[in-house]
């Protein structure tokens, strides 16, 4: 399309007179974001000179964070006297793009980028709010006010809708705001002021919202200012003057300004509103015109009222009652961490959840999948939980609420001041609100490590949940009597042991690193894991995600068992770990071809290797693009081309003490609950969770254990199946694992379709099973943590809700031996800001500690075998020698 001249826009003449006062005449006029890429920004000179735009730039922020980059120099305009010059996205409609000097990059805001004219290098003219993500969103504005500024203040614009370009293009002598609000009606007089317990009444719907999501009639309401929000919610919190005294019905509302609300609104102002009462994605808040309150006196801020959750009530009803207002969490309230701070995806930002009376269980860690007390505990869980926010965006390794999160480091070297799953939140204030689907408490205070109540009792004085540090686990060999010896085995996933990229190991088979990304990190990563396994003491490790790129020097595999040998003085100590034939090797080298393993390490002092090791391949899933169809409501829908992998599992037998038959050890980490499979793309579920809360991929993973079970069924003595199974207690690949039938679980369970499992000798894929199949019965396997702990145990956490995704299964001899599991809470229960990784933490300052070496908690598990009876110490010395000894009997201390 060819654009018309604008005759209002650019003067090109060479010469033409500067005014002294140049740089107070060029401002930003007009912001317009609209649907689609209808974006724009419009630049006045409101001098009454041509001027030069010379050393002008225009800059950005994404979000309004970091630093201002995509810089648009503007230096070879000139600007007529009283004249715009606009520009565009070059994807705006055809009515901006008709009115529009330039198109640019630059111009790709959608309500969160922030925009600065700088001159010479210096900061001149602002539209926006740095760390407000929807300041803009859905608004356009005209400048009110002709004066630069480098501060954006609502009040010298004229908010319009979105996409409006009423102007665009055109001079205008500045916007004439509406006259300032008055608290009367328009006769004059003095208004009747309806109460904010009316108004939010005692149901979760105000009762002056008669249909649709916002009153007919405006009303005028008075109050005291609680809080401002400048940035999840803008506006600000009253709180009512005269208490209706009745429980149900809230004395606090929140008036939604569309923008940080004016200065003088503070704490303890008393502010007069006019505005229509609106139901906004289920809050009742006040919606007035642009600027209708006014502050009328400011007195002492208001009382905060003690969160209480009656007998008998969800959090949810709790909150309901009091939403709106400030409240103050106390020992009463209850309320324990579920999802300890991190980065929440809902709403971009980081936060934390708590939960009322303990932490969250994922319904399919206790109940079969779909069952009634599933379905049940999902809606309950819906009802007990309450984010905690800041309002302005936390700064990342940053509690804003918490400042000494992460500091005060103690006498071990960890960080004195944390946040562990159960404790008990008390003193921290704020205000309630529901945005994002959620209740939420925005934060009004800070906290300190006194307020963080870790010794959680029930009434009797039992422990109510594990909630403190411990530096070791509880179980292990000091705990046995002196007739039986033991062996302790641990399962752990490392969370991406890489060293191709940090410290220049070999590379995997794929070329992809999931790890550290530099040496730093990496030895904050090893620092970590070495601590933990250090204190596990296991005598033998089952490892998941450790870099795939081998068994040699370079290998990461290699490393690990290198640095952990390090950390003992005594050979006795050390550790060997398990390789792979080479004819089961892929490309000769690698177990399986991802990026990441499982592996085992063993200590030869304590258990010997019986035979080679060996792998279990496990199914893998094929489909050529368009040779499936779905129906979308009479649209037919053919798939994507899926080729979808499983790690294979490695099986090793082990010779332990006087044990005639071996034990067979089983490490696997099976496909990811956020992978995408060929059921998800059927199901039109690729977006959301599936509706049977077990995760992407599901039958995925039954085909999996399916082919682990079928695999170990000749396996004779003791077996032992450890790993990340990514499937919580009750869901389908454990029952197929364990003790599975459908009269017991009323539910059918079935393999994926359409899978192959192995290879020819041309190494094209074996054909499995191409319709998938009913599993009949479970392998009998048992779960030992279910066996001697119940359900509620955990290892793991997501979305805030807690469960096991690794696991120990034992056949019937073997559960004769165990003394005792323990999911050590070293990393689940911890905040992964303490984590390798930097990528929310900013500077925060890392630890080599234990806590958060990983995702996953480790699981700690004892034997038990007897001692051999003709045996005495001497006799003991000669044959193992005394250094094994002495690490014996330095245990039993």
């Amino acid at each position: 399309m060819k654009r018309p001249q604008l005759k209002t826009s650019i003067a090109m003449a060479v010469g033409l007179a500067l005014s002294s006062n140049a740089y107070a005449e060029i401002i930003i006029s007009q912001y317009v974001e609209g649907g689609s890429y209808n974006k724009s920004l419009e630049i006045s000179n409101t001098g009454d000179n041509a001027i030069s735009l010379s050393g002008y730039v225009l800059k950005s922020k994404y979000n309004g964070l970091n630093e201002w980059k995509n810089d648009l120099d503007l230096s070879s305009i000139t600007l007529d006297a009283k004249s715009v010059y606009v520009i565009s996205n070059s994807r705006s409609s055809d009515s901006i793009l008709t009115v529009t000097n330039s198109t640019e990059s630059i111009v790709n805001h959608n309500g969160d980028e922030t925009y600065m004219l700088f001159k010479d290098g210096v900061e001149h003219d602002r539209i926006g709010i740095d760390g407000d993500v929807d300041w803009g969103k859905d608004k356009s504005f005209v400048r009110a006010d002709l004066t630069p500024s480098t501060t954006f203040n609502a009040s010298m614009w004229l908010e319009k809708p979105k996409d409006n370009i009423e102007g665009l293009g055109k001079y205008q002598e500045g916007v004439t705001p509406p006259p300032p609000f008055a608290c009367e009606t328009d006769s004059g007089s003095s208004p009747t002021f309806t109460e904010i317990n009316q108004i939010q009444g005692t149901g979760s719907k105000s009762p002056l919202v008669t249909s649709g999501f916002i009153s007919e009639e405006e009303y005028f309401v008075q109050g005291i200012v609680t809080a401002r929000g400048e940035s999840l919610l803008k506006g600000f919190y009253l709180q009512g003057l005269n208490d209706d005294f009745d429980p149900n019905s809230s004395e606090g509302i929140f008036v939604s300004t569309g923008s940080a609300p004016s200065q003088e609104i503070q704490p303890g102002a008393i502010v007069c509103v006019k505005a229509k009462v609106q139901e906004y994605y289920n809050q009742t808040q006040l919606k007035p015109d642009t600027n209708n309150y006014v502050v009328q006196k400011t007195e002492s801020p208001a009382k905060v009222n003690k969160l209480v959750i009656n007998e008998g009530e969800t959090l949810a009803d709790a909150l309901e009652r009091h939403e709106g207002m400030k409240v103050q969490l106390t020992s009463h309230s209850d309320l324990r961490i579920t999802r300890n701070f991190s980065f929440d995806y809902g709403s971009k930002r980081n936060n934390m959840v708590l939960s009322h009376g303990e932490p969250l269980f994922k319904p399919t860690q206790l109940f079969a999948a779909e069952s009634p007390e599933a379905i049940a505990l999902a809606e309950e869980n819906a009802k007990r939980q309450i984010t905690i926010e800041s309002d302005n965006k936390a700064a990342n390794g940053k509690v804003p609420y918490f400042p000494d999160f992460g500091t005060d480091i103690d006498q071990d070297g960890s960080a004195d001041s944390y946040l562990r799953l159960g404790a008990r939140i008390e003193g921290l204030e704020g205000v309630i609100a529901y945005s994002y689907g959620q209740y939420r408490l925005v934060a009004s205070n800070t906290i300190t490590q006194n307020n963080v109540i870790t010794q959680a009792l029930n009434d009797d004085g039992s422990t109510l949940f594990n909630v403190e540090r411990t530096d070791k686990p509880s179980i292990g060999n000091e705990t046995l009597a002196d007739t039986s010896e033991d062996i302790t085995i641990t399962s752990f996933n490392v969370l991406n042991y890489f060293t191709s990229v940090a410290i220049g190991g070999d590379q995997n088979p794929i070329g992809q690193n999931r790890g550290a990304v530099n040496a730093d990190d990496f030895a904050v990563q090893q620092a970590k894991i070495l601590s933990a396994l250090v204190a596990i003491d296991a005598d033998i490790i089952g490892l998941m995600e450790v870099e795939n790129n081998g068994f040699g020097e370079n290998s990461a595999i290699n490393d690990l068992t290198t640095a952990l040998n390090a950390q003992f003085e005594d050979e006795e100590d050390h550790y060997k770990y398990v390789e792979i034939k080479n004819k089961d090797k892929y490309q000769g080298e690698y177990l399986g071809s991802d990026a990441i393993m499982v592996a085992l390490l063993y200590r030869p002092s304590e258990v010997k290797l019986k035979g080679k090791a060996r792998v279990i391949k496990t199914p893998e899933q094929h489909i050529a693009e368009n040779t499936i169809t779905r129906d979308n409501n009479g649209t037919i829908e053919f798939n994507p081309a899926y080729d979808k992998y499983q790690r294979h599992s490695l099986v090793q037998e082990f010779m332990v003490k006087e044990a005639k038959e071996p034990l067979t050890v089983v490490v696997n980490h099976l496909k990811s609950k956020g992978s995408e499979c060929i059921e998800q793309w059927q199901n039109f579920e690729e977006d959301n969770d599936p509706a049977d809360l077990q995760g992407n991929c599901n039958r995925f993973r039954v085909s999996a254990a399916k082919a682990i079970g079928d695999d170990l069924e000749t396996v004779k003595g003791d077996i032992l199946i450890l790993g990340d199974m990514n499937a919580y207690g009750m869901e389908d690949p454990l029952l197929t694992l364990t003790d599975y039938s459908q009269e017991k679980y009323n539910r059918d369970i079935f393999t994926a379709a359409y899978t192959t499992l192995g290879t020819d000798k041309e190494g094209n894929p074996l054909p499995y099973e191409e319709t998938g199949s009913q599993i009949t019965q479970g392998y009998g396997y048992i779960n030992l943590n279910t066996h001697l702990h119940g359900t509620e145990t955990f290892s793991y956490t997501y979305s805030g809700e807690l469960g096991n995704l690794d696991h120990a299964l034992a056949n019937e001899s073997l559960v004769e031996r165990i003394t005792e599991i323990e999911d050590w809470h070293i990393n689940a229960a911890e905040s992964n800001l303490f984590e390798y990784s930097p990528k929310y933490t900013g500077d925060m300052a890392k630890y080599n500690d234990m806590y958060s070496a990983s995702d996953h908690d480790p699981i700690v598990i004892s034997l038990e075998y007897e001692k051999a009876a003709s045996f005495n110490f001497f006799a003991l010395a000669s044959l193992f020698g005394f250094g094994f000894l002495r690490r014996k009997l330095s245990k039993q201390k």
